[in-house]
């Protein structure tokens, strides 16, 4: 009786242990990706941001080319796009996983072209591999209009090794022509973690921030200068937005690379080391088709160069800057309620309350307009506004600026407002501590995204 009894208590222990296990808690994580034809620009401010200077030859003669891009739906209809950052850039949406979990990926190709998906670091079996050669698999070439659906699994082979950090990266890519896919763009990362470290999207627990850099040299035009884009994440010339970290952030860094021969790169960051488990380091190598993970603690304030240390490479414009910012811990002495600047031909308005507490005897600002998403430019004339009688605290005031040249500008995309001076009644002054504190910014698209902090300025020289 008593050996029975010891039995069943041995079964339901096994038993409780076996859905206590990681496996048991394992996820299906559902992705609907369609592959579409695009116009793709390299260099969508139209300039070297690295500098502030126009984009140099051959660059400059043409940056719009017809490329072909993974995109991301919400669900089956593929009718409602899934929002990305806009650091990705080109590549395909992220695809994540903890060790343990299935993927599925519903594939339509949309577009002119037979194309597949094929992982990287994935177990799959032969109908799910996404790469086209003898013997043939159903998955390896889905034609134009058609669909497919993929089953990936995240074995402990594809998550992080002894030494590695909590996630690692991976490609995915179209491997029906797999050199004329990956040039046209229909790459993206994968990120698997650790059995246990994830959070319930998949990101990895303890990393505030995670960031994806793919160095890629894409070829428009048959190896000739003008036609070779020597980018990162598809931008060339620091037009690579959005690679911006608060001071004191874990920031995870996912690089990879894709190509021939030339695709042998070296990123290097400037301003901050890093490090990938083991070793601390400011440069990576990659060769095409491989791909790193690496951490930073953002911990060193300012606008710092990401560039690859092949020096031709860099010439060519494979360069972004990242931004670590301290956040903002001071209140703001005025808030910028309301803006006009797209109605009259005149003048331009804002609306400044002051939210200070304290009777405000002058408010000056500066204002500075954008043309191109991180093309940040400041006024020749006309760049300061200032408060023409006192201001009561909770108050409001409609400040006025007479329309310059640059109102007609139908470039500008946006204005960009920040005190620069604060002059109390009791005679104390409030300062920027650092540059655009407080800023507001008036879009021209009210549906543009908000910004954390304002990209470096590009300084003009000459009036407009």
């Amino acid at each position: 009786m008593r050996t029975s009894t010891k039995m069943k208590c041995r079964l339901l222990c096994a038993a409780i242990l076996l859905f206590a296990s990681p496996f048991a808690r394992a996820a299906t994580r559902h992705y609907y990706i369609a592959a579409e034809d695009v116009i793709w620009d390299y260099a969508p401010n139209n300039r070297n941001l690295i500098d502030a200077a126009p984009l140099p030859s051959p660059w400059n003669a043409k940056t719009r080319w017809p490329k072909t891009r993974f995109i991301e739906y919400t669900d089956a209809t593929f009718s409602t796009r899934k929002p990305q950052p806009a650091w990705l850039g080109i590549l395909g949406p992220i695809i994540r996983a903890e060790v343990g979990d299935e993927i599925i990926v519903d594939f339509f190709n949309r577009g002119h072209m037979p194309h597949s998906i094929h992982p990287h670091g994935l177990r799959y079996d032969k109908e799910n591999e996404g790469a086209s050669y003898l013997p043939q698999s159903v998955g390896a070439r889905v034609t134009a209009g058609a669909h497919f659906t993929y089953h990936w699994f995240a074995d402990a082979g594809s998550g992080p090794g002894p030494g590695q950090l909590s996630s690692v990266v991976w490609w995915y890519h179209g491997h029906t022509d797999e050199p004329r896919e990956t040039n046209a763009g229909l790459e993206g990362p994968i990120i698997i973690t650790a059995k246990g470290k994830a959070n319930p999207d998949g990101t990895p627990k303890g990393v505030d921030q995670e960031f994806v850099a793919s160095f890629v040299i894409y070829d428009e035009l048959a190896a000739q200068p003008a036609g070779l884009f020597y980018s990162i994440n598809g931008f060339i010339f620091g037009n690579l937005p959005g690679l911006i970290a608060k001071q004191g952030e874990k920031v995870r860094w996912y690089v990879l690379s894709l190509g021939n021969e030339t695709g042998l790169h070296s990123p290097h960051w400037h301003g901050k080391t890093l490090d990938d488990g083991t070793h601390h380091l400011d440069v990576v190598e990659l060769l095409p088709g491989t791909a790193k993970a690496v951490d930073m603690l953002a911990d060193n304030p300012g606008v710092w160069l990401l560039h690859c240390h092949v020096s031709d490479h860099m010439e060519a414009g494979m360069m972004a800057t990242f931004t670590i910012y301290k956040p903002q811990m001071r209140s703001c002495p005025v808030k910028l309620s309301s803006g006009n600047f797209w109605s009259s031909p005149d003048k331009f308005t804002v609306t400044v309350q002051n939210s200070s507490g304290k009777p405000i005897r002058k408010v000056s600002l500066t204002s500075e307009y954008f043309l191109g998403p991180q093309d940040l430019r400041r006024p020749f004339m006309d760049a300061t506004w200032e408060s023409s009688q006192p201001l009561p605290p909770g108050r409001e005031q409609a400040l006025e600026n007479k329309a310059n040249a640059l109102g007609a500008n139908k470039q500008i995309q946006g204005w960009a407002l920040f005190p620069s001076l604060i002059a109390y009644e009791d005679g104390t002054t409030w300062k920027p501590e650092q540059p655009g504190e407080c800023f507001q910014v008036f879009w021209r698209d009210p549906g543009h995204p908000e910004l954390p902090i304002l990209p470096p300025l590009q300084v003009d020289t000459a009036a407009d």
